[in-house]
């Protein structure tokens, strides 16, 4: 009985996945100015959280220290772009 009841929790999760991943994905940038204090994590987060992009953080701060050209120590004034992506 346990078996069938997690074969079909199983087969039930796997079509989800399949489902979820054939949903279309919207890509666009958000552009912030980082103010003072402010930090990647907490900017990325903000906007994330904000555009429901559920991937991991330091996979999206990777891609915004790399298309924002930010080498070092977040600056007040720094330009961010973030990089968002949302499943419809």
């Amino acid at each position: 009985m346990m078996k069938k009841v997690l074969f079909a929790l199983l087969a039930a999760c796997s079509i989800w996945v399949a489902w979820d991943y054939t949903r279309p994905v919207e890509k666009f940038v958000v552009k912030t100015t980082a103010g003072e204090g402010d930090t990647l994590w907490h900017l990325v987060g903000d906007v994330m959280q904000r555009e429901g992009d559920n991937r991991d953080i330091h996979e999206v701060i990777y891609y915004t220290r790399e298309i924002s050209n930010i080498k070092g120590t977040l600056q007040a004034g720094d330009v961010v772009l973030i990089p968002v992506e949302v499943r419809k």
